[in-house]
């Protein structure tokens, strides 16, 4: 999608000379002109392609709205009409000026969206190595079989040709690992005209492409990678993805060459040296699928280090406006010159930005929701969410009274206690990884959560404590006489709380039971 604004950007420069004659002052208005209307169409396409991505994709479908939305605050198509009409005026030095500025502009725009790229492109690689862990699982087992029957004095010219078909295998796999290691370090962009390589959408995708990608490989029991380093060259250094998947790729061949030596040794009819080369053949294979774990766990925590950004980036900008709508609902409340008509429009304009931050709170949850490694995170941004449904209701109808500014204050609390979770995550992660290192079962790969789980209690702990907080206020509502227990207001309010009482109850099961792990 970041390509179309690209065409955009190149534009630029021809349509910014100053230097031409006053004859071609039209046909420049006209092509700026021409460059305003297909900003504004691309703007259009892109926003309808976010209502469309919204329940199937909302991450992209974030990116595109932020963008954007990014784009209006900065007046870009504003800026392109202005271009236009200094071009009709004449006043091409002024023209050229703004030109550059908006050159600027329509890069910015862009990296946003490939920033959003960036993260499709991150989840596809995780996909990849996933593929490629699964293939080794099978080879190793594969492996294993052909080693016990060995020992077991099993026929020799039916394990030779075992041990063949899997040494095909494992120099399929290290030819898929070479490409993969390549592409690591020099991401390819997308064929132009739709021609790339079309990317996979899930695991079993990713598995049966590079399944398919590996049966073309020769299988003659012959071929060599002219790329196939000796047996006796050094292992690729460093703890990078792609030196670590060049290091997978090293490994993969080593084990074909005890595979090879293995199968040699059963047509020789030499079982005690093909099994010993078979058991090297395992360990190498161990090593392989050690380092492509590595990579996934890495893959794991560049995506939480970006996810964890991308929320901390959100929940300051909500609660900013957050503690503006709060400031401003408490003047408007003390204001007494209003009359009742201007405090109800007045109320009604504040309920809006709540519902610009009910939006933002929508992404959010979606972002952690599709994360899925937490549980009482996504439980408080809902409720977060919940409460600030409620309180652009409540300004909606004009209603700016003590209850409505306690749920306002709820909502600040709820995105300073979410905001505190997520800054602390990121410094307690070296001392969790020491902690695990120390004792107990060693992490899986890719299961690094987005908050551990001390974040998480202490998240459950606060929603029940401002549910608690919310059960005393409406008692106190009821002793005072404001309230009538049988309103339909407050029995509503009443089920709500009841269901967050629930919610609750399931989140703190969900972690007792380690359903997130």
């Amino acid at each position: 999608m970041a390509w179309v604004l690209g065409l955009a950007i190149a534009a630029g420069p021809g349509v910014s000379l100053v230097a031409r004659a006053a004859a071609d002052r039209e046909p420049l208005a006209d092509r700026e002109a021409e460059l305003l209307r297909q900003y504004l169409d691309l703007e259009r396409s892109f926003l309808r392609l976010a209502d469309l991505l919204a329940a199937t994709d909302p991450r992209r479908a974030g990116v595109l709205r932020d963008a954007f939305q990014q784009a209006r605050e900065e007046e870009v198509g504003d800026r392109l009409g202005r271009i236009v009409a200094l071009l009709e005026q004449g006043q091409l030095l002024k023209a050229g000026a703004s030109q550059e500025g908006a050159i600027e502009q329509f890069r910015t725009l862009l990296s946003l969206l490939e920033k959003g790229e960036g993260d499709q492109n991150l989840a596809d690689t995780k996909l990849e190595v996933r593929a490629f862990l699964a293939r080794i699982a099978k080879l190793i087992a594969r492996q294993q079989d052909i080693e016990g029957s060995t020992e077991a004095g099993g026929d020799e010219a039916n394990l030779a040709a075992r041990q063949r078909q899997a040494a095909d295998e494992a120099s399929s796999l290290a030819g898929e690992l070479g490409r993969f290691a390549k592409s690591l370090d020099d991401p390819a962009p997308p064929a132009a005209g739709g021609e790339g390589v079309e990317q996979p959408t899930t695991e079993a995708d990713a598995q049966a492409a590079a399944g398919d990608r590996g049966e073309r490989e020769p299988a003659d029991g012959n071929t060599a990678d002219p790329e196939a380093p000796s047996e006796d060259a050094p292992f690729a250094e460093g703890d990078d993805e792609a030196s670590r998947a060049r290091r997978t790729k090293q490994r993969l061949q080593a084990a074909e060459r005890r595979m090879r030596s293995a199968r040699e040794k059963l047509e020789a009819a030499q079982r005690g040296e093909a099994q010993s080369e078979q058991e090297r053949a395992l360990e190498e294979l161990e090593t392989a699928r050690a380092e492509l774990e590595e990579i996934l766990r890495q893959l794991r925590e560049e995506e939480v280090e970006r996810l964890l950004v991308n929320l901390e980036t959100r929940i300051r900008t909500m609660l900013r406006i957050e503690r503006g709508v709060l400031t401003a609902a408490e003047k408007l409340g003390a204001a007494e010159p209003l009359s009742t008509r201007e405090r109800q429009i007045e109320a009604a304009r504040i309920g809006r930005e709540q519902e610009e931050i009910t939006a933002e709170l929508m992404r959010a949850a979606a972002l952690v929701r599709d994360d899925g490694s937490a549980v009482a995170i996504p439980e408080a941004v809902a409720q977060i969410q919940d409460d600030s449904v409620q309180a652009a209701g409540r300004f909606a109808r004009g209603d700016l009274g003590a209850t409505t500014l306690g749920i306002v204050g709820d909502i600040i609390g709820g995105l300073e206690e979410l905001l505190a979770a997520l800054e602390k995550s990121r410094p307690e992660e070296d001392a969790g990884e020491q902690a695990g290192a120390g004792g107990g079962r060693p992490a899986e790969p890719d299961e690094q959560p987005l908050v551990d789980k001390l974040a998480e209690l202490r998240m459950l702990r606060s929603l029940q404590v401002r549910i608690n907080t919310r059960t005393e206020r409406f008692a106190q509502l009821l002793e005072n006489s404001t309230e009538q227990a049988a309103e339909p207001a407050l029995l509503e309010a009443l089920g709500r709380l009841a269901e967050r009482q629930r919610a609750i109850e399931r989140a703190t099961r969900d972690i007792v039971l380690g359903r997130t792990e």
